[in-house]
């Protein structure tokens, strides 16, 4: 669905073929959210069925020639309502960490090797995003060293990224936390489940 719009909006006041948009949404939001040429032609497909976009086919010169698009009025119109929509909800989390807690969740946390291997994956996963902030932030001020401020979106991008990973980093240290209470924490006796009573009749 993002690609749609991402793809109109790059055909908009220019003409392009397939791999210089592929080329052009890299070179404006860098290697983060890599397409491939599969999504681009599918999705320019069903944009010329929808009437969004138009397609010529070129056959310049020296080589076999290629199909070339456009956006159409009515693709302006489309690109323009969806840029007046408000933005999508967040998303519900859906985290590996959440399906290997899930896994070990049937072992009781008083089991030290249970806790134990509880803890060694949070550490894991918590040592993958540290190392892979450090290699974003180094990315990040790449971009932003490039002269006349070229690299501005693709740092925008790359900020995303680091947030993300830095939010994800204190979510492990939250879950850590939170198993290690549960396993220092004294087994309190299950409460009695309430009784249902029928009422005397007078």
């Amino acid at each position: 669905m993002l690609l749609r719009y991402a793809i109109l909006g790059l055909l908009d006041g220019q003409e392009l073929h397939g791999y210089r948009i592929k080329a052009a949404f890299e070179e404006r939001l860098g290697p983060l959210w890599p397409l491939n040429f599969g999504q681009i032609y599918q999705t320019l497909k069903d944009l010329r069925r929808r009437g969004l976009v138009e397609g010529r086919f070129d056959r310049g010169t020296g080589h076999v020639g290629r199909w070339v698009y456009t956006i159409t009025a009515k693709g302006r119109r489309a690109l323009a309502t969806w840029l007046g929509r408000n933005p999508r909800r967040p998303q519900p989390a859906r985290d590996e960490m959440l399906i290997r807690l899930l896994v070990l969740d049937g072992k009781p946390l008083e089991d030290g090797g249970a806790a134990e291997q509880r803890r060694a994956q949070l550490a894991a996963q918590a040592h993958l995003y540290r190392e892979w902030i450090a290699l974003l932030t180094a990315q990040r001020d790449a971009y932003e060293a490039e002269p006349g401020g070229d690299g501005l979106l693709r740092a925008l991008a790359t900020d995303a990224a680091i947030f993300q990973a830095e939010a994800h980093l204190g979510w492990l240290a939250h879950c850590g936390a939170r198993l290690a209470a549960a396993t220092s924490a004294p087994r309190r006796p299950a409460a009695e489940t309430p009784k249902l009573t029928r009422a005397a009749h007078g």
